[in-house]
């Protein structure tokens, strides 16, 4: 970028005229915030230098001195427009990333995609985890193109599940329920020794994922160029995503149960049903047996059942059974023959069965061959 390489160049001759080159350490093309710093350090040494070359003749050098320090102003106000300009540039990806979140159709689906999500922010690698039962259980993994680096992370945390207590940063990290960064976790003992084995990571942030209050999943990311690592503002990015996915997480944890709600509604609907059905025809069986006719609406088509040819099986079938098995033989479904006799579905699934029990056919086709044996 410009600003940075603007600051370098005023290091340089801050360092000439200080008669010293160590100001400021280097930083990458992309490290905004180390400019900032290292223009900090450049108008320190100026301002020094400049008091001490208050009585000095050399009106020249004084000179030098006072242009260089404005320069370094002005590259320092340029650099903190670029750093803002990133961090609103991130909260737009925040907002974007959170909005995608919600078009996740079911719980699952949200936990494969929280890490790729993050990526947007960018992250190179993130990692989710679910909290159970207060144990910290990988999930789901993004590491770019490297997708069986991903999956192998993935393995490799459950295969270590850790308990999140005060042993781990993590543990402080859920009981206060802020986000973190960890600097240095290669020597750090309280670091998931394992995860940061694997990753070899030098620095990353975490945060804690939040349902109706309460901690359910964890959040990790880090980058792998060490020019660029993870600093407080990406702390405090990772945190605010995490908040919007928490909000996602209760979303769907609440369809979760409102489709679980359906179902068992629908079950317990396709009960009555059912049970209405038997009942409906133990009753019109119960009246033919006393010799009555069963009602027949005036559009139901067919002729009188046939007289028995075979057997006494034909006389055991009502009108509404014989109305059936015709619609059987015509290869007509279920549903097709219930609009036929203005009847629900349910009617005459029960109707089916009780004439495969009559017929003694194990099925359809073996009911329509005994139909025709007996029209016939």
């Amino acid at each position: 970028m410009e600003s940075v390489e603007q600051t370098r160049e005023l290091i340089s001759a801050a360092e000439e005229i200080v008669g010293s080159n160590t100001i400021h350490p280097g930083f990458g093309d992309e490290d905004l915030d180390s400019a900032a710093t290292a223009l900090s350090a450049v108008r320190r040494a100026l301002t020094e230098r400049l008091n001490d070359a208050a009585d000095d003749p050399d009106a020249g050098r004084t000179r030098q001195i006072t242009a260089l320090l404005v320069r370094s102003e002005h590259a320092q106000a340029m650099v903190l427009d670029a750093v803002l300009t990133r961090q609103a540039t991130k909260v737009l990806t925040v907002r974007d990333a959170v909005a995608r979140l919600r078009q996740a159709g079911s719980t699952a689906d949200l936990v494969e995609r929280a890490a790729a999500e993050a990526h947007y922010m960018g992250f190179d690698r993130i990692l989710f985890s679910r909290i159970d039962h207060g144990l910290w259980l990988a999930s789901s993994a993004y590491a770019g193109a490297d997708e069986g680096f991903a999956h192998t992370l993935v393995e490799a945390g459950l295969a270590h599940p850790r308990k999140l207590n005060g042993a781990l940063l993590e543990a402080e990290m859920v009981r206060r329920g802020a986000p973190m960064v960890v600097r240095d976790p290669q020597s750090d003992p309280r670091v998931y020794t394992e995860l940061v084995a694997l990753t070899e990571t030098k620095a990353y942030v975490a945060a804690p994922v939040l349902a109706w209050g309460h901690p359910i999943g964890l959040l990790h990311a880090d980058r792998q160029a060490q020019s660029v690592l993870v600093d407080e503002s990406d702390r405090d990015l990772l945190g605010v995503f995490a908040e919007g996915l928490g909000i996602a997480f209760e979303r769907n944890l609440l369809l979760d149960k409102l489709k679980t709600v359906q179902h068992a509604c629908n079950e317990h609907a396709r009960g009555v049903n059912a049970l209405v059905d038997d009942v409906t025809v133990a009753v019109m069986e119960s009246v033919l047996g006393e010799g009555l006719e069963p009602f027949v609406p005036a559009l139901s088509t067919g002729t009188q059942p046939p007289r028995n040819r075979e057997s006494g099986v034909s006389e055991t079938l009502t009108r509404r059974e014989w109305d059936v098995l015709r619609g059987i033989a015509a290869g007509k479904t279920n549903a097709q023959i219930a609009i036929s006799l203005f009847v629900a579905d349910g009617t005459v699934k029960t109707h089916v069965k009780h004439l495969l029990r009559k017929l003694g056919a194990a099925n359809r086709t073996e009911a329509v061959a005994k139909y025709h044996r007996m029209v016939n």
